[in-house]
């Protein structure tokens, strides 16, 4: 259940799922920015910046979905995950904890 939207939890939630968005977007995003970086170099050709464009639209597609979810479901899938959440919450401790 949805806490109430002037809660610190909710608060707390929300700031969560913006981190997170944020996050989400720098692993989809920033490996095309370092290919642009390459190409713009001359070190990667016109047809692997192509297909790296591909991957990434591809890649943003999963984003958009995954946060076209509701708030509920978004704040238990973040909790699960291991690669991001121990160390936000480590420096974003919960209300109440």
């Amino acid at each position: 259940m949805t806490a109430k939207k002037h809660s610190p939890l909710y608060q707390w939630e929300q700031e969560m799922l913006d981190a997170f968005h944020d996050y989400q977007w720098h692993l989809v995003l920033d490996p095309l920015y370092e290919k642009f970086q390459h190409w713009k170099a001359g070190e990667l050709s016109h047809e692997e910046l192509d297909e790296a464009i591909h991957k990434t639209h591809k890649d943003c597609q999963k984003v958009y979905s995954l946060f076209t979810n509701n708030h509920d479901f978004l704040v238990s899938a973040i909790q699960v995950n291991e690669d991001w959440f121990p160390k936000w919450v480590n420096d974003h401790p919960k209300p109440g904890e």
